[in-house]
């Protein structure tokens, strides 16, 4: 039933209920978690990774604020049907702003950046092909 499996790096500067927001929007967005699919529980998921489950709770807030996951009273947790519309852009500009910036101190070039997001983009939507082909 849950075939992907979470991890935390509990040395990581970013807090453990982000790695799992982070982790769980990836999976939805690439196809690895589609639509419909059912989440493991906040008991589920906080025992799998041995941390405490009010983290578990707290990502699911935020994804659930962010309309990425949705909870059905008495089925547990699943991925949206439909991603949120974005009415509010602004996280995603401050994220591209801040991509900038350390493209800058890194001596990443326009053109060079323009070809990794190009690749990158390439790469996301080929995997997203490949998951609808493996009938997710």
């Amino acid at each position: 039933m849950f075939g992907l499996r979470f991890f935390v790096d509990p040395r990581s500067a970013l807090p453990i209920y982000q790695q799992l927001v982070n982790q769980i929007k990836a999976a939805a967005a690439g196809g690895l978690y589609p639509p419909g699919q059912q989440l493991p529980s906040v008991r589920e998921l906080a025992g799998q990774l041995a941390i405490n489950p009010n983290t578990v709770a707290k990502a699911f807030r935020i994804l659930e604020e962010q309309g990425v996951i949705e909870r059905r009273r008495g089925l547990g947790t699943f991925i949206a049907q439909k991603p949120a519309v974005a009415k509010d852009l602004t996280s995603l500009r401050i994220k591209l702003q801040e991509l900038l910036v350390e493209a800058y101190h890194l001596g990443v070039g326009p053109q060079e950046l323009r070809q990794m997001f190009e690749t990158a983009l390439n790469n996301w939507n080929k995997g997203k092909e490949e998951q609808r082909g493996k009938g997710n």
